[in-house]
Order: structure tokens, then C-alpha cells, then sequence
């Protein structure tokens, strides 16, 4: 089982819609996906289902693990607004970063568990960063879009070597790119320049199909456009650097 944390410092840059999309795609290749919205906004868990679902919040307090199901070969680990109580509760607890390996120790069944974090270098980003085996950064080609990255990248420094020391940078993905504007090219080009190989080959354009997908409660995969193909495309390009 691979575990991989969606994460940047820096928000709306596409972190949950890339867990969704990406999420949704695998279960559709038949592979067993685990998703987890360890954000408190909720968001991952709104886009996918009705309704007030227990998961990580009572996980997390020792109340067992609950699954909600998606579709086949989807599942979830639900997010609400409580999260943002465990912050200051689990500050100064010797274990407040190991919770979510602690809740994921017990999970099987499962190809892939992806996370999607919170917009910043929260505990629950940590716990995140702990529990996984690789993190992947979106980034959008906007100004300043790499603000943030420097950040996460010292952060995830110290939790390798302290807490974590076998996570890796997966690799980075440009979301919600267009490609007329001189400055998005100019971004992604300085993008390139500071991530080498680690960037993926595949870019996800800015489309409102996104949106109409996640309304709709469906996947973008499941029509024929063009940034269903750059999701497949993406898909490919991670299966082959997760090695499954």
C-alpha cells in the first residue's frame, strides 16, 4: 500500500481537486483507493458525498476507523470542521504527529491511500507528512506560486529527518494552466527550472468541467475532453513513478 499526501503551504492551487480527480481515476483502473480529507474545510468529502459522515475526526480520538464508500473501489475517510479542534488539543502531546500512522496501521485492502491536507503547515499536515511514503505538490502558474514551496520543503526536511525518514518528493504538478498568457508560460518555465525531472510531463489545464465534475458528483474521466485525457495522462505518468 502507497501512501501519498497532496500538500502545499500555499492554497488554491488545486490540492483537493487533484486528490478528487486523481482518486476517482485510479478506483476506475480497478485499483483500491483509500482517500482521506484530513483537511477541516471538508471540501475532498463535500465533492464526493451527502450529508455528515464520522471519520477522521473520531479516528484520530480513538473512536475507531469509518469508511465511507464512494463508488467501487473508492473509499473515504471523511473531514469536517471539528479537525480544527485537534490542533491546539494535540500540540505538546508526545504522539501529536504519528496519530494518523497510528489510525492507518490497521488498513488493508487497499492499493493507494491519498491525503489531502490543509493549506498550511498544520498538525494535521504533519500527521500527513508522517504517515506517507511520498508527497506530491500542486502548483499553479500564477505569481508567487512557488511562496510557499520553500517552506514546505524545510518543513519536510525536519520531518525526515526526525520522524519520516523514508519520504519522498513524488513529483509536481502544474494544475490549472493556461497556455496563452506570456506570464503562465514564463512561470511554468521557471517552474521547470527549479524542479528538474520532479515535475510531471503532464499538465492539467484551467477547464470548468472541473467544477461541472465535482457538482455533478462525477469524475472528469468519464467523458471524453481534453482534461480528462490530461488526468489519465497524469495517472500513467504516477503509476509509473509509484511502480505499480
Amino acid at each position: 500500500m502507497k501512501t501519498i499526501i497532496f500538500t502545499n503551504q500555499k492554497g488554491g492551487v488545486g490540492k483537493t481537486t487533484l486528490t478528487r480527480e486523481i482518486g476517482l481515476a485510479l478506483a476506475s483502473r480497478g485499483k483500491h483507493v483509500l482517500l482521506i480529507d484530513s483537511d477541516p474545510q471538508g471540501n475532498l468529502t463535500k465533492s464526493l458525498v451527502d450529508g455528515e459522515h464520522a471519520g477522521l475526526y473520531e479516528a484520530l480520538e480513538g473512536d475507531g476507523l469509518q469508511l465511507t464508500t464512494v463508488r467501487d473501489c473508492l473509499s473515504l475517510v471523511a473531514g469536517d470542521s471539528r479537525l480544527a479542534a485537534l490542533e491546539k488539543r494535540y500540540l505538546g502531546e508526545v504522539d501529536a504527529y504519528q496519530k494518523l500512522t497510528q489510525v492507518l496501521e490497521g488498513v488493508e485492502g487497499f492499493d493507494l491511500v491519498l491525503i489531502d491536507s490543509p493549506p498550511s503547515l498544520s498538525v494535521m499536515t504533519l500527521n500527513g507528512l508522517v504517515a506517507a511514503d511520498s508527497f506530491l505538490i500542486p502548483l499553479r502558474p500564477a505569481l508567487y506560486s512557488l511562496q510557499g514551496t520553500n517552506d514546505l520543503l524545510a518543513s519536510v526536511a525536519k520531518v525526515k529527518k526526525s520522524l519520516n525518514p523514508a519520504l519522498e518528493l513524488l513529483g509536481v504538478v502544474l494544475n490549472d494552466y493556461l497556455s496563452g498568457p506570456i506570464i503562465s508560460r514564463q512561470i511554468k518555465a521557471e517552474i521547470a527550472e527549479g524542479f528538474g525531472e520532479a515535475v510531471f510531463a503532464t499538465v492539467v489545464s484551467r477547464t470548468i468541467k472541473i467544477e461541472e465534475a465535482i457538482a455533478s458528483r462525477t469524475a472528469v474521466v468519464e467523458e471524453a475532453t481534453k482534461v480528462a485525457s490530461e488526468i489519465n495522462a497524469l495517472v500513467d505518468e504516477l503509476l509509473i513513478r509509484l511502480a505499480l
